[in-house]
């Protein structure tokens, strides 16, 4: 059997494993002992990953929409017939949706190929709400679109926060870390709504009422400012701006603070205690499509650098991505507004750098995001092109339907494929050589493990293909020259190749000149800049619930499926899991503690009613004491409950982990 070096790419750690294969098909998988991310070790998903690589569930043959069905067809008719179709719209009326699974070429490649052959840039990411607004903070504040600090590091915190993320589930593997840094004598603190697992494993557990986060952040930030506790020399030597934080500070009542967010005074002066006298110190948070909105994560920047820990060892401010390429997306342009490396669209010294690297102009005004033009019904969007997505798209299955043409380009079956006018195929991550950037920006390739199937097309050669049709003359002979031609183009990526990461386990950028090894973390004293505070608002509008809706319901992630996640269903234990759940709770539940089923009259796994202003659902209730009195969760993990209840309140969900909606639960 060959044994052959790879990236776990499930979620956003970027794990480090062996492939087991046999006779051209991937049957193993281990964990990578030397890996300076998981050292030796893999979550139940990471060991289960061989099980999807193996998947019946492939696209194997190009498909076309006729007669109500699909016929199989050729690359070139079904490319052909892509391009014929998108042609005969304005840019303004094609969308790209890319994935945030897919390589760091074949990102690059869409985003080349929306702007430079089809002229749009309606093109953007799912899951991008919550990682673009911790990049925007971070970007603003240091220069740095990307996490700070360091997994590696994560040992040598004396004090850790946990914001909104139950990190222990959702990544395994850094939550570890983070445990290990607790056994070792570090404070970890959690501050969420629900006792999550990692609040259970913490010293101190903040719980918050919903909506209250940034309130809690404010308070703790003015318990260092009020006792002098701030890092006054690191503050002069290295910030500016910190007046237009400060100003916040007399906005916050004495007398308030605890009703508001739930958590006593002392417990939050507490806290702030042991941020500022601690030496060094990280703060994580979810940054997926249910992470903090840019509001609060400005606050928790502003906290963290007023304390002095950004810029030095143990220290940083890191954003979590759920999903294993999410931030190199985004370091792929994929977004309206910018290009690679968050280079502006709008800076025309580097729209003409593109330009002459791409011969061709690159269009000059931003375009719309995707989710946007679906939920928009005075949109102009008539043509879509998506690759490799969850079923979460689905939600918005209506509008696509009224699209007049859809392109689905991916590996695997899913339902979002159905609404397809073409189905383009693609080879799976260890069937070509790629590159993928984890969470903490750790740049590593995975090598080529068994072969495509014959006359599978790998991602780059197909966006070559649909180029060359649309009358763009690529020139990649390898996929390493894809790589080139993004470090010519983005600074941070300067000094890397594929050569370079053939050996050892990536390099986190930036990498250039000046850091031909890569950056482990952000360092203050190379920054060549001061660090600026996060321009925030001073408003503070904790929900309430009303008479009518006396619950406030959250919502987000289920332990076992991860937010109607396709690829899961693949694998057949995380799968075991999800369907022992769904033994339990077949149309989904509303977690309530034992106080409030009291009160409404019902048991575990007894069915309730879900009322708000805008719609209902039936689904179980599930007794717990991870919740308070008049509060609820809900994780959307079963497709029925977005499509009755969730869609209703599209508004409410952009607001990530902060969203709540009014709510009444009665007994069925």
């Amino acid at each position: 059997m060959n044994q052959k070096p790879g990236v776990c790419t499930f979620c956003g750690t970027g794990c480090g494993h062996f492939i087991g294969t046999e006779n051209n098909r991937v049957t193993r998988v281990y964990p990578s002992q030397n890996h300076p991310v998981s050292k030796g070790r893999l979550c139940v998903r990471g060991w289960n990953i061989h099980e999807l690589l193996d998947t019946p569930e492939r696209i194997k043959k190009p498909l076309v929409r006729a007669d109500g069905g699909y016929t199989e067809s050729s690359y070139e008719d079904a490319v052909a017939r892509l391009v014929e179709n998108l042609k005969k719209y304005p840019p303004e009326s094609i969308g790209f949706l890319a994935s945030p699974r897919s390589s760091n070429e074949e990102q690059y490649l869409l985003m080349k190929l929306a702007r430079a052959a089809f002229r749009t840039n309606n093109i953007s990411l799912d899951s991008d709400s919550g990682h673009r607004a911790s990049l925007n903070v971070l970007h603003a504040g240091t220069g740095m679109a990307g996490m700070l600090g360091s997994i590696e590091e994560i040992r040598k915190a004396e004090f850790i926060l946990v914001a909104g993320i139950d990190i222990t589930r959702q990544n395994p593997i850094i939550g570890s870390e983070i445990h290990m840094a607790a056994r070792a004598g570090a404070m970890v603190v959690t501050l969420d709504s629900r006792r999550t697992q990692i609040a259970k494993l913490s010293k101190k557990f903040l719980q918050v009422n919903p909506g209250a986060n940034k309130l809690a952040i404010l308070a703790l930030a003015r318990t260092i400012n009020d006792e002098n506790l701030s890092d006054a020399a690191f503050m002069s030597a290295h910030t500016e701006g910190f007046d237009t934080f400060r100003h916040a500070f007399g906005l916050l009542p004495d007398n308030e603070v605890s009703d508001k967010t739930g958590i006593p005074a002392e417990e939050i002066k507490a806290v702030a205690r042991d941020l500022a006298k601690a030496k060094s110190a990280m703060v994580f948070f979810s940054s997926g499509i249910s992470g903090l909105d840019e509001d609060t994560i400005g606050y928790i920047y502003n906290l963290f650098l007023m304390a002095g820990k950004i810029g030095r060892e143990g220290c940083g401010v890191n954003p979590v991505a759920g999903l294993n390429n999410l931030q190199g997306g985004y370091d792929m342009g994929l977004a309206p507004d910018l290009l690679t490396g968050f280079q502006p669209l709008a800076d025309e010294a580097v729209a003409k750098k593109f330009a002459a690297e791409w011969k061709a102009d690159v269009p000059s005004a931003p375009g719309t995001p995707v989710y946007e033009s679906l939920s928009n019904p005075s949109s102009k969007l008539k043509a879509l092109v998506v690759v490799d997505h969850d079923e979460g798209i689905v939600r918005y299955a209506d509008a696509i339907r009224n699209l007049d043409f859809v392109a689905y380009i991916g590996a695997f079956k899913n339902p979002f494929a159905d609404f397809a006018h073409v189905v383009l195929p693609i080879a799976t991550y260890v069937q070509e050589d790629a590159t993928f950037t984890n969470t903490e920006r750790r740049i590593q390739l995975s090598m080529k493990k068994i072969e495509p199937e014959e006359g599978l097309l790998p991602g780059w050669k197909l966006y070559t293909m649909i180029a060359g049709k649309a009358g763009q003359a690529w020139t990649y002979a390898k996929v390493a020259d894809v790589m080139e031609e993004i470090a010519r183009l983005t600074p941070p990526y300067a000094g890397v190749s594929h050569a370079k990461l053939s050996s050892g386990f990536g390099m986190q950028w930036p990498v250039n000149e000046k850091n031909p090894k890569g950056t482990g973390r952000f360092d203050v004293a190379k920054a060549g800049r001061k660090l600026s505070f996060y321009k925030v608002s001073d408003v503070f509008e904790v929900p309430s619930a009303k008479e009518q809706y006396p619950f406030l319901l959250m919502v987000g992630k289920a332990q076992h499926f991860w937010h109607q996640n396709n690829l899961m269903k693949k694998t057949h234990i995380p799968m075991r899991e999800y369907n022992a759940t769904l033994m339990d709770y077949p149309d989904g539940y509303v977690e309530i503690c034992p106080q409030s089923a009291k009160e409404i009259g019902v048991r575990d796994r007894w069915p309730v009613r879900v009322v708000s202003p805008h719609g209902e659902m039936r689904v179980a209730a599930r007794v717990s004491d991870d919740v308070r009195p008049n509060t609820a969760y809900a994780p959307y993990f079963v497709q029925e409950m977005i499509s009755r209840f969730l869609l209703g309140h599209t508004e409410v969900l952009k607001q990530g982990e902060d969203a709540t909606i009014p709510v009444r639960i009665e007994k069925v």
